[in-house]
């Protein structure tokens, strides 16, 4: 981008490339693709792959290297294309020294994955199955050791969350995506099972006026039919201190049993008693 000549005016802006290349007739009916577009923030985006998908999707004009040059600013988007238009106005000639430029500025190396790194990977609690399998995946990718595929399979299936591995343990996938989708319909069933266990699951009350609260009891549909519900646990809740009762309580050797006073005083052990029947006297 270039001013021009004269203060206070706008800059102009000029291409990179010479204004000849615009003057290349495109084939007819040629369209521009979609392109895959590069903004250069991404810390994990390749230039390598940028530019493999742009020859690919230039396929058509493979042959012409000029118009690849002159296409190339429809696949950058951000930070990307603000560089691009800032390179000076006949800056590069061919395609070839825009692919230079280009790797310049964003070419990174990528660290390489090894098998440490794939073993080291764990499922988080709250992550999908098929957000973390398609992350192992793109690392796998990144790992220049050659390995059989059903290994890496198996430490993918080592790597998920215990209940998947559980469900999963012991059995055989074609590939990643087939494990992928599995899984994804595993954990739909059980987020499914899990919402049905809570809707079943009773209200639970509070009064201020209450030292007693109610805890959980089974679902209307378990006890429908029965006159009452049985309440499995009850707590006095306001009590400081706890409640002995008298009546149960064992007495220190000196001391007597306290007398009965009414109330509940446990069943004292039956007496046998013998009788004789004589058999041959009427």
């Amino acid at each position: 981008m270039e001013p021009e000549a004269g203060g206070g005016e706008r800059p102009t802006y000029r291409k990179p490339y010479p204004a000849y290349i615009d003057q290349i007739p495109l084939s007819q009916g040629f369209m521009v693709p979609n392109f895959t577009l590069f903004n250069g923030e991404d810390p994990h985006a390749s230039s390598v792959e940028h530019i493999g998908k742009f020859s690919i999707q230039c396929i058509t004009i493979e042959n012409n290297p000029l118009l690849k040059l002159r296409l190339f600013e429809n696949s950058l988007s951000g930070q990307a294309f603000t560089l691009y238009i800032s390179l000076p106005a006949n800056s590069v000639q061919t395609w070839e020294q825009m692919e230079n430029v280009f790797h310049d500025y964003y070419f990174r190396i990528q660290p390489e994955v090894t098998i440490s790194d794939l073993a080291a990977l764990k499922q988080s609690k709250d992550e999908h199955a098929q957000d973390f399998i398609t992350w192992f995946r793109k690392l796998k990718m990144k790992c220049r050791i050659l390995m059989e595929e059903r290994h890496f399979i198996q430490m993918a299936q080592i790597a998920l969350k215990i209940s998947l591995r559980k469900r999963f343990d012991g059995m055989l996938f074609g590939d990643l995506a087939e494990l992928a989708d599995k899984a994804s319909k595993y954990e739909e069933l059980l987020k499914e099972e899990q919402q049905k266990r809570n809707s079943s699951k009773g209200i639970y009350y509070k009064t201020p006026s209450s030292s007693i609260h109610l805890v959980e009891v089974e679902s209307e549909e378990d006890t429908e039919g029965s006159e009452e519900r049985e309440i499995a646990v009850a707590e006095m809740a306001k009590l400081k201190h706890p409640i002995s009762c008298k009546a149960l309580t064992k007495p220190p050797k000196d001391q007597k049993p306290p007398p009965f006073t009414g109330g509940f005083v446990p069943n004292k052990p039956t007496q046998n008693k013998v009788y004789s029947f004589y058999l041959n006297k009427g």
